[in-house]
């Protein structure tokens, strides 16, 4: 029905879509593009994603503007104007659609520490949608782990690091002993 390209020069594939949860207005949105091919990524690839509105699909609506192209967004299911992406160099963003430049241009309120960060390209990333405060998301990579972090620590200053990790292994004979290897997550559901 409709067709939302990549507006910029280098042409990158989609490698998320999330519906904005409000139906009540403009249907929206958001679409994050990358190169996921490693380490064949070009210096100046652009690393911007776009929030459209389907009734202009001509030009996005909002950019968001992470350190990182973003692989992965979801939209909170309770604060409609906050972003989680996860990017190509492992970290996640938190977004604020109300916080931007004149022009649509939305940087990160706060972007996870690399080093506590996944080790991977984030695939996925989700809401937790059990929890009253709707401040908590976790986030899926091929390292191995599932993050979770919390959005109320972060927006207060506190080092943005996860509040828990998972690491998916899986023990096997190898010999005589067991030994454990790392299982990658691209995508994940969380209920």
């Amino acid at each position: 029905m409709m067709i939302f390209k990549d507006p910029n020069q280098i042409k990158r594939a989609v490698t998320s879509i999330a519906w904005h949860p409000d139906t009540s207005s403009d249907l929206r949105v958001g679409v994050t593009y990358a190169m996921l091919r490693f380490q064949q990524m070009p210096k100046n690839m652009p690393k911007e994603s776009y929030i459209w509105n389907l009734n202009d699909p001509n030009f996005p609506e909002k950019t968001l503007l992470a350190p990182s192209p973003l692989c992965s967004m979801a939209f909170n299911h309770k604060h409609n104007d906050i972003v989680v992406g996860g990017s190509y160099n492992g970290s996640i963003s938190f977004f604020d659609l109300r916080v931007g430049s004149s022009a649509g241009v939305i940087k990160p309120l706060s972007t996870t520490i690399l080093e506590k960060s996944h080790h991977d390209p984030v695939y996925d990333v989700q809401w937790l949608t059990h929890e009253k405060s709707g401040t908590k998301c976790a986030s899926s990579s091929t390292d191995g782990r599932i993050h979770w972090w919390d959005y109320n620590y972060i927006k207060e200053g506190t080092p943005a690091i996860p509040s828990e990790t998972f690491m998916m292994e899986e023990k096997f004979p190898y010999k005589d002993e067991e030994r454990t290897k790392l299982l990658g997550g691209t995508s994940f559901e969380y209920n």
